[in-house]
């Protein structure tokens, strides 16, 4: 299905100023899987985006993410994990394409770490399968790892890879598929609160809708006019060559996390075709998204390649290719999704905090659920975008 990305500027086709049952702001992963859900519920949807399909701009690029359920991070995420997986392998069927490739995953770091400790404590909690090895016994299983002694890591089955605008693609096919309307290159510049709905503001006119939905990713801030205060984040990954060596294989190599100190984290996945991915999960630098430094320099490159110099066998050399792309930030790193504090009207969906991709194919379906005033099937009330106050003008 081929998707215009180009500016459509007014047009007799164009309505400048038309009504729609929801407008949702934003087609990352997070607003294509709420534009696709929404729309499977008969709802007349407008989605909203700046640039176009899988830009790199954003959050949502980068050809990879990691899918795991026994999660360090906080086990009340579970439960929405275990829905993720079915629902990604829902969408997997239901578009045709390749989405997901489970490889198994390893958490590597020391046994009374915030990483280790915490995946044991998710998966005791919910009951998740897991394996819990020492250095040597993780480098005899998986050849592609360089452990020292008085490290662990925790083995989870039910990890994998995530094909990210793959991902995407399928969420935007169905969509469209469902009757939801896309609008590329086009900017929104604000928006207000009517009694009878909500307004959004394009270069090209105005839009009304009874509801919108806020997926804008590093660029919510200033719309969201300091209902959740976020905080951008640079991040690179790298890939490096594997020399076709069977270790870095996918079938061979689990995607893994591991931290190497107090709050020190990097990530890696198999390689898929593009080589391995290996990056440093936070500690970029904080700025204005449409102001981030794209060019990748020696200085991002340098702690990655020292990095997985120490931790894979032979991943010495330098990296084939870069990316930079932006992790959105709440101050507790948990995600804000939920009503809007002051009209629950409006829906939020924002602060992935570097984490919320394999989330997308669940909270698609929450969002709809918020929109259509169904019940949820689950407790997200710590993710509500109300628990951090108002820090800005309304």
């Amino acid at each position: 299905m081929a998707l215009s990305q180009e500016v459509r500027p007014p047009s007799e086709n164009y309505r400048p100023r038309s009504r729609w049952d929801v407008i949702v702001i934003g087609c990352g992963i997070m607003g294509a899987a709420a534009s696709y859900n929404i729309a499977t519920k008969g709802l007349r949807v407008l989605n909203i985006e700046r640039f176009g399909v899988n830009h790199e701009h954003g959050s949502s690029h980068g050809r990879t993410r990691i899918f795991r359920t026994a999660y360090y991070e906080d086990p009340r995420y579970v439960p929405l994990l275990r829905r993720a997986l079915e629902a990604w392998k829902e969408v997997e069927l239901k578009s045709g394409k390749t989405l997901l490739k489970m490889t198994g995953g390893l958490m590597i770091g020391r046994p009374d770490g915030e990483l280790v400790a915490g995946t044991l404590k998710a998966a005791r909690i919910h009951g998740i399968p897991y394996e819990l090895m020492t250095a040597s016994e993780a480098e005899g299983r998986f050849g592609a790892f360089r452990l020292e002694e008085g490290l662990a890591a925790v083995h989870e089955q039910g990890a994998g890879v995530l094909l990210a605008e793959e991902c995407v693609r399928a969420f935007v096919g169905l969509g469209s598929e469902s009757g939801c309307e896309y609008r590329f290159s086009e900017e929104v510049r604000g928006w207000k609160a009517r009694t009878q709905g909500v307004e959004v503001e394009t270069q090209f006119g105005t839009q009304s809708a009874d509801r919108l939905v806020f997926c804008a990713g590093a660029w919510s801030g200033p719309l969201l006019k300091g209902v959740v205060p976020l905080q951008v984040e640079r991040q690179v990954p790298l890939w490096f060559s594997s020399g076709g060596e069977e270790k870095f294989t996918p079938q061979e190599m689990p995607v893994f996390v591991a931290e190497e100190g107090d709050g020190v984290f990097y990530y890696g996945i198999p390689d898929l075709g593009h080589g391995v991915k290996v990056a440093r999960h936070h500690g970029g630098k904080v700025g204005e998204p449409d102001k981030v430094t794209r060019e990748v320099t020696e200085e991002d490159i340098a702690p990655v390649r020292s990095f997985a110099s120490r931790r894979l066998k032979g991943l010495d050399g330098p990296p084939i290719s870069s990316t930079t792309c932006l992790y959105t930030n709440t101050p507790d790193f948990n995600f804000a999704v939920g009503p809007h504090p002051d009209d629950h009207r409006v829906s939020v969906v924002s602060g992935g905090s570097g984490h919320g991709f394999k989330f997308a194919s669940v909270l698609g379906e929450v969002v709809s659920s918020l929109v259509s005033g169904e019940k949820l099937d689950y407790d997200i009330s710590f993710l509500s975008p109300a628990r951090f106050g108002r820090r800005g003008p309304s």
